[in-house]
C-alpha cells in the first residue's frame, strides 16, 4: 500500500508507513470515507475496495475530471438554490516558488510529473475539507472554500487545508530534491470575502464574481509568501484567530491597496477546537437565564445516578448555548462522583467513521497525541481487564478502531459486518462495566454533523441504556432528526432564545467597561433575538468598529444602525443552514426576507403565485424555528425568528432579483389593500424605491415623510424626505407639482422641528417658488410664513423683514393670517433685540388682532408669544397663567418648535414660583417629548433648563449632569447660521460656571464662564443675547468677589449695567441679583450704609416678584450684612425668614429624595445654622 505522504510501498496489511510513520488508511474512491488498511470493503458505502482505483488521467481543465463523487454530488444537487446568490467565502492561492527558475533545470516530462504530484496533494487536502478547485494553473491552483458547497467554518476549512499541503508538500519536497536535485515548496495565499455565484454546469464548471478585491488580495498574498508558508488577510485571520496559531507580519504595503495591510503567517493548528474552548481561553461572559434548563440535566442526572439510564436532547439554533450549558452543568456536579466523556462531531467530519466515538474511547484510555503503539496497548489492556476479564474480547476491536497491530486472527477472518457488530458490543460493554463503578456522562456535541456509523451505533446503545447508571446527553441544532424520541427515559430539552432581562446582563457582562444604555441593549437585542452567540458578535464588532462609545460607565451607539454589518461569524452559520433547506423552501424564504422581517401570507402568496405548496414550505421553516407564525387574525402573518437570518437571506439574492421582488411587493400591496394605503406609506415607500418604480418611489416617500412628521417621528420624516429628494435629483421622475410642493414645504418644516433653521429656510424659499409659479395663494402664504419663521431664527432678520412685509400686503384684508405677521414681527424685535419698542407695539396689536380674530390658526402661537413677553418683564405668575391652558391646544395643532418653547418658558415660570417639582415634570415632559420625535434645538434648551431647576434646589452634582448633556447634544449641531444654539451653549456653560461655583470648583467656574464671556459683545452671536449676558457678567461678579478681588467684581458689574436691556426693557430677578452683587462690594470696602441701600431694593423687588429662591437669598444677604454691623437679633430675624421661604419650597416638594437632597445642601444647612444661632457663617 502507497504511503500518502511519502508514496513508500508498504506490504499489505500495514498500519503504519514503514519508511515516515504515517498512518496508512484505504480512502474509498465512491464516497472519500476513510477506512483502515485492512478493510476490502468500505465501512460506510460498501464498495469493493480491492477494485483497482480508475486510472484515467485527470484533465485539469475539466472540473468533473478531478473532482470526488462525494463532493461532486453535493454541488449538483444544490446548484440551482445557490446559482445566483452571493456567498461569504475563502479563497485560497497556491504556487510553486521558484517555478521559472526548476522548469528551466528540468525537462518538461520532469516537471509535468514532478506537477502531477504535487497537484495530487493540493486536490486531496482541498477536497478532503470540501473545497473546490476552481482553475489549475501551470504551477498552481486557485480554490474556495464556502461555496458552491457553504460551510459556516470556511475560513477554518482553508487555515486547516493550508497547513495539511504544507505538511504533505514537505514531504513530497524532500523526494523531489533526491530525485531531480531542486527546492519544491508552496507558496500560499488566502482570503475571505464575498462572491457572486454564477451558472454550474454538469461538468461542475462554475462561474463566478468576486465582490470587491476578495481574490485579488488572496493572489497578492500568496505572491508575497515566503516558499514553504501561508499568509493570510486580515479577514481571515478574524474568522480563524481562535483555532489556530498565527504569527502577525504588521501592516504591509499590498499592491491595488490604498491602505496598508495587516496580515499573517498562519503557523499551526491551535489548542482550540471549538467555540466554547475559544470562549473559554478568552474568558467565559457571565453564564445567565438558564434556571429552568440546569434543573432538568440536574434531574436527569439524579435518575441516571441512581440506575434508570437517561438520554437527553439538548436542542438549539447555532449560538444558543449548548456547549456553555453543559459546561456549567459539569462544573455543579460533585467532583469525583462521576465519570465523563465527550465526543464531538466536526463539520468536515461525516466521512470519518466513528470520529466521536474514537474522541470517547481515547479520553476513557488516557490516550495522547505521540504515544506509542505498544505503551497504548499495554495500558488499555491493564485498564480494560482491570475493569473485568470478561472485557478481553472487546481488545481487538479497540485495537481496530485506534488502527493499532491486530493479534486477534480469529477476529481479522471475521467479515465487515461481524466487525461492526463486535465493535458495537465492545464499546457497549465498556461503558456498562464503568458505570457499575460510577455514574458515567456520555455526551456527543454537534450531533447535525454525526457521520453515519457513529449514528447507528448510538441507536444501538439507546436501546441499552434503560438499567444502566448512564446519561446520554446529545447536543444539536433543531433541522437534525432521530428515532429515539419515543423512548420513555428520552428528555428533549429546548434552549429558548435569553430574556430581555438575560440579555441586558449578558451584554453588561461582554461590554465590562460599562452599562449599555436602553436603546443600545434594545437594539443589539432586537437583532440577535435574544441568541447569546450572535449578541457576543455584534457587540464585539461594534466595540471593535469603534461603533460604542463609553463614558462614566455608560455605553452608547455612535453609529447609524443602518450600517452595521451582519458580522462574518453568524453569516456563515446562517448560510450554511440555508444552503441545506430544499430548493423551494430556500427560495420561499429568499422572497420572503424582501417583503421584510415581518410578512403577510397573502403578499407572500401573490408575488410567488404559489397556490400549491406555500404553506408547507413555510411550515418547514417554522419547525427548523427559521420563522414563527405571528398571529392568524386578521390576516396570516410570519415573522423571521431573527432579524439576522432575514438579513442573510435578503443579501444572498443578486441586486437584479431583489429589484424584481421589491417592485411585485409594492405593486402587490396596492392590489391588496387599496383602502388601507396609509397604513403601508412606509413600506410601499421602501419597496418602489428598492424596486427602481421612481415616480412611485417618490410620492410614497412624501407620503411617508407627512405621516412620521405628524406623529412626531421627526427623524424619519427627514429621512424619507431626503430621500424623496435625491430620486428627484438622479432620475427626474415625472412627478405632479403638488407632491413637489409638498416635498420642499414639508421638509423645510421638519428640519425647523429639529430646530435647523439654516436648511429649512432654502426649502421653504422653494417651495414658495412652486406655489407663485402655479399661482395658489394659500400655499404661498403658507409656505413664507413659514419662511419667516426660518430666518427669524437662523438670523437672517433682513430675509424675515422681506417676506413679513410681502407677507402683510398678501393678507392686508385678512386679519386671521395677519395675526401671523404680527406675531412674528413682534418676535422678532424682541430676539434680535434692534426694536424694543416695536415689540411692544406689536404686543398691542397681537392682543387686538386675537380679539377680533379669536378662529386664527395663528391665535395659539400669538398668545404663546404674550405669553413670554410676560416672564421676560419678570411676572413669571402670569406667564403660567396664560401657558397652562395653552399647551393642550399647541400640542394638537402647532409644531413642535412652538410646543417645546412654550414648554420650555411655562417650565422656567413654575420655577421662578417656587414651584420646582411642576417645573421638573414639565421640563421632563418636554425632553422626552424632544428625544422622541428627534427635535434638535429645544430639546437641549429642556434639558439644560433641568439642570437649573436642580441647581435651584441646591442637587448640584444632577445639575451639572443635565447641563453636560444640553452641551453634548448640541456640538455636532453648532456652525454657521446656528446662533440660536450658541444660545443653549451659553446658557447651559453659565449653568455650569454657577454649579462649579458653588461645589467650589473655582477653576471650572471660571473656564466656564470666561467661554462665553469671550463671544458676549461678538455681532455673530446676537440670538437673545439679552438673557444670557446679564447672567454671564452676574456670574464673572460673583466669582470674582468669591476669590477676594472687588475691584474686577466691580468691572463685571459696571458692564451690567451699560446692557442696553436694563432700562429699557429690564430683567427684574437680574436686577435684584445686580444689588445683591453690589451690596456685597460695597459691603467688603466698608461702606455698609450703601450697602444696606442696595440691599433694601434688591429685596423690596425680591418680594413683588414673589421668586421664593431669590427672594431668601436676598433676605440671607440682609442678615449677613446686619451681621457685619453687630445686629445680630436683627440679622437672626432675616435667616428665620429665608429659612420660612426654604421649608415652604420644600413642603411642595413631592419627591422625599429631592426634598431630602435640598434640605441636607450645604447652602441650606448653613442657613438652618445662621437661623439656629445668628453666628456669622457667610
Amino acid at each position: 500500500m502507497k504511503c500518502p505522504q511519502c508514496q513508500f510501498e508498504n506490504p499489505e496489511a500495514m498500519q503504519f508507513c514503514g519508511k515516515c510513520g504515517a498512518k496508512l488508511e484505504n480512502i474509498c474512491p465512491q464516497c472519500n470515507s476513510s477506512n483502515p488498511s485492512d478493510f476490502r470493503f468500505c465501512g460506510k458505502c460498501g464498495h469493493d475496495l480491492t477494485q483497482p482505483a480508475d486510472t484515467l488521467a485527470v484533465d485539469y481543465s475539466e472540473p468533473q475530471s478531478y473532482t470526488p463523487k462525494f463532493l461532486a454530488d453535493k454541488i449538483l444537487t444544490t446548484r440551482s438554490s445557490i446559482e445566483g446568490e452571493r456567498k461569504l467565502v475563502t479563497v485560497l492561492f497556491a504556487d510553486v516558488a521558484n517555478y521559472t527558475s526548476i522548469s528551466e533545470k528540468l525537462d518538461p516530462e520532469e516537471i509535468h510529473q514532478i506537477m502531477n504530484g504535487c497537484f495530487k496533494i493540493l486536490m486531496d487536502e482541498i477536497h478532503k475539507y470540501e473545497g473546490t478547485i476552481n482553475q489549475f494553473a501551470g504551477d498552481g491552483v486557485m480554490s474556495l472554500f464556502g461555496a458552491p458547497v457553504a460551510h459556516e467554518d470556511h475560513a477554518q476549512r482553508a487555515c486547516h487545508s493550508a497547513l495539511s499541503i504544507q505538511t504533505f508538500i514537505g514531504n513530497y519536497g524532500e523526494k523531489v530534491k533526491k530525485d531531480y536535485g531542486v527546492d519544491f515548496k508552496l507558496r500560499i495565499g488566502l482570503n475571505s470575502g464575498p462572491v457572486v455565484v454564477g451558472s454550474i454546469g454538469d461538468d461542475l464548471r462554475m462561474d463566478y464574481t468576486a465582490v470587491g478585491d476578495t481574490t485579488n488580495l488572496a493572489s497578492r498574498l500568496e505572491s508575497m509568501a515566503r516558499p514553504g508558508t501561508s499568509m493570510v488577510s486580515g479577514h481571515t485571520h478574524k474568522l480563524a484567530r481562535d483555532f489556530f496559531e498565527f504569527e502577525s507580519l504588521g501592516k504591509v504595503e499590498v499592491k491595488g491597496k490604498k491602505e496598508p495591510q495587516e496580515i499573517f503567517e498562519l503557523i499551526s493548528v491551535g489548542e482550540v477546537q471549538t467555540r466554547i474552548g475559544a470562549s473559554v481561553a478568552k474568558g467565559l461572559t457571565r453564564f445567565v437565564g438558564r434556571k429552568n434548563t440546569m434543573a432538568a440535566l440536574m434531574d436527569a442526572y439524579d435518575k441516571a445516578r441512581s440506575g434508570s439510564g437517561q438520554v437527553v436532547g439538548v436542542v438549539g439554533d447555532a449560538g444558543v448555548g449548548k456547549s456553555r450549558l453543559l459546561l456549567e452543568f459539569k462544573n455543579r456536579l460533585p467532583m469525583g462522583e462521576f465519570a465523563y466523556f465527550e465526543g464531538r462531531c466536526v463539520h468536515f467530519g461525516g466521512t470519518m467513521a466513528y470520529l466521536p466515538i474514537l474522541d470517547i474511547l481515547r479520553s476513557y484510555l488516557g490516550i495522547k497525541e505521540g504515544d506509542q503503539e505498544f505503551l497504548i496497548k499495554k495500558n488499555m489492556e491493564e485498564k480494560i481487564l482491570q475493569l473485568d476479564e470478561k472485557l478481553h474480547g472487546a481488545l481487538a476491536p479497540f485495537h481496530e478502531l485506534l488502527s493499532l497491530q491486530i493479534e486477534d486472527d480469529a477476529y481479522q477472518k471475521l467479515e465487515p459486518m461481524q466487525k461492526r457488530e463486535r465493535t458495537f458490543e465492545a464499546i457497549r460493554d465498556l461503558l456498562v462495566y464503568e458505570s457499575q463503578n460510577r455514574p458515567v456522562i456520555l455526551v456527543v456535541e454537534d450531533l447535525h454533523w454525526i457521520d453515519k456509523t457513529s449514528e447507528e451505533f448510538l441507536d444501538y446503545m439507546i436501546g441499552w441504556l434503560t438499567n444502566a447508571r448512564i446519561l446520554l446527553i446529545l447536543l444539536h441544532r433543531p433541522e437534525y432528526t432521530h428515532s429515539w424520541g419515543s423512548k420513555s427515559y428520552y428528555n428533549r430539552i429546548g434552549l429558548d432564545q435569553l430574556t430581555t432581562k438575560s440579555s441586558a446582563e449578558l451584554i453588561r457582562s461582554i461590554l465590562q467597561v460599562g452599562e449599555a444604555v436602553p436603546e443600545l441593549e434594545a437594539l443589539i437585542h432586537g437583532r440577535a433575538a435574544g441568541n447569546p452567540l450572535f449578541m457576543e458578535e455584534i457587540t464585539h464588532t461594534l466595540l471593535e468598529n469603534e461603533s460604542i462609545r463609553c463614558r462614566d460607565g455608560k455605553c452608547l451607539l455612535i453609529e447609524n444602525v443602518a450600517e452595521i454589518q451582519v458580522p462574518d461569524t453568524i453569516e456563515g452559520i446562517i448560510a450554511a443552514r440555508m444552503d441545506r433547506l430544499e430548493d423551494d423552501i430556500k427560495r420561499t424564504m429568499q422572497v420572503a426576507s424582501v417583503i421584510g422581517r415581518d410578512f403577510a401570507f397573502r403578499i407572500l402568496e401573490a408575488i410567488t403565485e404559489m397556490r400549491q405548496g406555500l404553506k408547507s414550505y413555510l411550515l418547514n421553516l417554522q419547525g427548523l424555528e427559521f420563522i414563527y407564525e405571528k398571529s392568524l387574525f386578521p390576516e396570516l402573518e410570519y415573522v423571521f425568528k431573527h432579524a439576522l437570518t432575514r438579513e442573510v437571506a435578503y443579501n444572498s439574492l443578486l441586486q437584479q432579483r431583489r429589484k424584481e421582488i421589491h417592485e411585485k411587493i409594492g405593486r402587490a400591496i396596492e392590489a391588496l389593500y387599496p383602502e388601507r394605503l396609509e397604513e403601508f406609506y412606509e413600506i410601499l415607500a421602501y419597496h418602489f424605491d428598492q424596486g427602481q418604480v421612481w415616480d412611485k418611489a417618490v410620492n410614497y416617500r412624501v407620503r411617508a415623510g407627512l405621516k412620521a412628521r405628524h406623529n412626531y417621528s421627526i427623524q424619519a420624516a427627514i429621512d424619507n424626505f431626503k430621500r424623496a429628494k435625491e430620486i428627484l435629483q438622479k432620475h427626474e421622475p415625472d412627478v405632479p407639482w403638488r407632491i413637489r410642493y409638498d416635498l420642499f414645504f414639508e421638509m423645510g418644516k421638519t428640519l425647523m422641528d429639529m430646530g435647523q433653521f439654516p436648511y429649512a429656510l432654502p426649502e421653504l424659499k422653494a417651495a414658495a417658488d412652486i406655489a407663485h409659479r402655479e399661482e395658489t395663494t394659500d400655499l404661498m402664504v403658507q409656505a413664507m410664513f413659514s419662511g419667516a419663521y426660518a430666518a427669524l431664527y437662523c438670523e437672517e432678520i433682513g430675509e424675515m423683514k422681506t417676506i413679513l412685509a410681502e407677507l402683510e400686503t398678501l393678507v392686508a384684508d385678512n386679519m386671521e393670517s395677519l395675526l401671523g405677521a404680527v406675531a412674528l414681527q413682534g418676535a422678532g424685535s424682541l430676539v434680535s433685540g434692534d426694536d424694543i419698542h416695536l415689540a411692544l407695539a406689536k404686543e398691542k396689536e397681537m392682543k387686538e388682532l386675537i380679539r377680533r380674530a379669536p378662529n386664527s390658526p395663528f391665535c395659539a402661537e400669538a398668545t404663546s408669544t404674550i405669553g413670554f413677553y410676560h416672564r421676560w418683564r419678570g411676572d413669571a405668575k402670569q406667564c403660567s397663567e396664560i401657558y397652562e391652558p395653552l399647551l393642550p391646544i399647541l400640542k394638537a395643532s402647532a409644531t413642535p418648535v412652538i410646543y417645546m418653547e412654550t414648554l420650555f418658558f411655562y417650565g422656567l415660570a413654575l420655577g421662578e414660583q417656587g414651584r420646582y417639582q411642576e417645573a421638573i415634570r414639565v421640563l421632563e415632559e418636554g425632553r422626552d417629548f424632544g428625544l422622541k420625535s428627534g427635535e434638535r434645538y429645544n430639546t437641549p434648551k429642556l434639558t439644560n433648563s433641568l439642570g437649573w431647576a436642580y441647581h435651584e434646589l441646591c442637587h448640584f452634582a444632577k445639575a451639572i449632569e443635565y447641563n453636560h448633556l444640553a452641551l453634548d447634544s448640541i456640538q455636532e449641531l453648532l456652525g454657521p447660521g446656528t446662533s440660536n444654539l450658541f444660545e443653549i451653549e451659553s446658557q447651559s456653560r453659565i449653568n455650569l460656571g454657577e454649579n462649579y461655583l458653588m461645589t467650589g470648583d473655582v477653576q471650572k467656574a471660571r473656564e466656564n464662564l470666561k467661554l462665553v464671556y469671550d463671544i458676549i459683545n461678538n455681532p455673530v452671536y446676537y440670538y437673545v443675547r439679552t438673557r444670557w449676558k446679564p447672567r454671564c457678567l452676574l456670574g464673572l461678579g460673583e466669582l470674582w468677589l468669591l476669590t477676594g478681588d472687588a475691584d474686577k467684581a466691580e468691572t463685571f458689574l459696571s458692564e451690567l449695567f451699560e446692557h442696553q436691556w436694563t432700562d429699557k426693557f429690564p430683567f427684574k430677578k437680574y436686577q435684584v441679583r445686580a444689588w445683591r452683587l453690589r451690596s456685597d462690594i460695597l459691603s467688603a470696602r466698608g461702606r455698609m450704609k450703601d450697602a444696606e441701600i442696595e440691599l433694601t431694593r434688591a429685596l423690596t423687588q425680591a418680594n413683588q416678584l414673589g421668586n421664593p429662591t431669590l427672594l431668601w437669598k436676598t433676605h440671607q444677604a440682609v442678615g449677613n450684612l446686619l451681621l457685619k454691623r453687630g445686629k445680630n437679633k436683627d440679622a437672626k430675624a432675616q435667616f428665620q425668614i429665608a429659612l420660612k421661604v426654604v421649608q415652604d419650597i420644600a413642603e411642595g416638594l413631592t419627591d422625599l429624595a429631592l426634598e431630602e437632597g435640598y434640605l441636607q445642601s450645604d447652602p441650606i444647612q448653613e442657613l438652618i445654622s445662621q437661623a439656629q444661632g445668628g453666628q456669622n457663617q457667610a
